[in-house]
């Protein structure tokens, strides 16, 4: 999992906590969030509750005409 930081606002609402603090655009790799103003104590809880939970699986993979025969 890699976290971009993309922007820096010195005053923004963030969009976990809802409070005006100064924020980073943030994207996570795997699409959890995307382009999230996030002040830097959410970040942190962001970046926690994504490392806790499991990776996807990935999408079942559509079956070949040679696997359906």
């Amino acid at each position: 999992m890699k976290v971009q930081l993309s922007e820096w606002h010195e005053s923004a609402t963030c969009c976990w906590c809802e409070k005006d603090r100064e924020c980073v655009s943030t994207t996570f790799s795997d699409g959890f969030l995307n382009k999230a103003m996030l002040c830097w104590k959410c970040l942190q809880t962001a970046f926690k509750v994504r490392s806790r939970q499991p990776v996807a699986a990935s999408p079942p993979k559509p079956a070949t005409p040679s696997e359906t025969l």
